[in-house]
């Protein structure tokens, strides 16, 4: 195998379809499906590093969920690069890593692939990269509902920047509590996450494209403002984010030309 898919991971093959007379399997709790990814993570390509494997399974699923580049030469090509260093059966265990990492953020609004990084300690402590456990992110990102709720109201969705963003915790927390609130992420959030570090950014980027959250998701320099690379996850095309946002945009131009005008 040259690349690796994960588009197969959701079609069906309907030739060898057959019908099952025993019940579906139980889907896992998110704990349950992070301990599950360690250990399949720790039998994947036992020779190399774990970090280095890491950045690998990351950088192909972040590939995948680029819509705007998943056909691109540049892209194909680097897949097959990184797919070759691998066994096909490292390549299947990878595959599988990918199904356990949706179905863990399917069984809840987490940080997974933060947790699942601080747990197999793959941090860079040279760049003091420290993810907060779900809980603390929770309880931040808890505090700021009411104005949220109150924005909301007013203006239909709200916005939120993350300048150093990490594995998009604080986003991934907020819209836990949209949802507890009866609020929709999808048509009532959109993001802006920024990290300097390539493959954090794309641990955002998956996790944010997985819960269909609509991000613009930078690989890039806060303080610099030079960025690198830039992805909008998949619900951004969906639900015409680029329209929305252009539209506020000429909204609140003419609104600072009257407000000049009358003053």
């Amino acid at each position: 195998m040259s690349q690796l898919s994960f588009e197969s991971l959701f079609l069906a093959d309907q030739a060898d379809a057959q019908p099952r007379a025993s019940a579906p399997a139980r889907m896992l709790s998110p704990a349950e499906a992070r301990k599950e990814f360690a250990r399949v993570f720790r039998q994947t390509a036992k020779n190399m590093r774990r970090s280095e494997v890491f950045r690998d399974f990351i950088t192909l699923a972040a590939s995948e969920l680029d819509m705007e580049r998943v056909r691109s030469p540049e892209n194909i090509e680097n897949s097959r690069r990184i797919c070759g260093r691998y066994r096909p059966d490292d390549l299947d265990a990878m595959k599988q890593l990918f199904c356990l990492l949706v179905e863990g953020l399917a069984g809840d609004i987490h940080d997974f692939l933060g947790a699942l990084y601080m747990e197999q300690e793959l941090g860079a402590d040279e760049m003091g990269q420290y993810f907060s456990p779900s809980c603390i992110s929770r309880l931040m990102a808890g505090l700021l509902m009411p104005g949220a709720q109150e924005t909301i109201k007013r203006e239909g969705w709200m916005t939120l920047d993350e300048p150093a963003c990490g594995s998009a915790g604080m986003v991934i927390a907020f819209a836990y509590w949209m949802a507890e609130a009866g609020l929709n992420p999808s048509e009532q959030l959109y993001a802006t996450c920024t990290d300097i570090d390539p493959m954090v950014a794309d641990m955002a980027f998956i996790q944010l494209a997985l819960l269909g959250i609509p991000a613009k998701v930078v690989t890039g320099n806060t303080l610099t403002l030079k960025a690198n690379r830039v992805r909008y996850t998949p619900v951004y095309y969906f639900n015409d984010w680029q329209g929305r946002l252009a539209f506020r945009s000429r909204l609140d131009a003419m609104k600072n030309f009257l407000a000049t005008v009358a003053a």
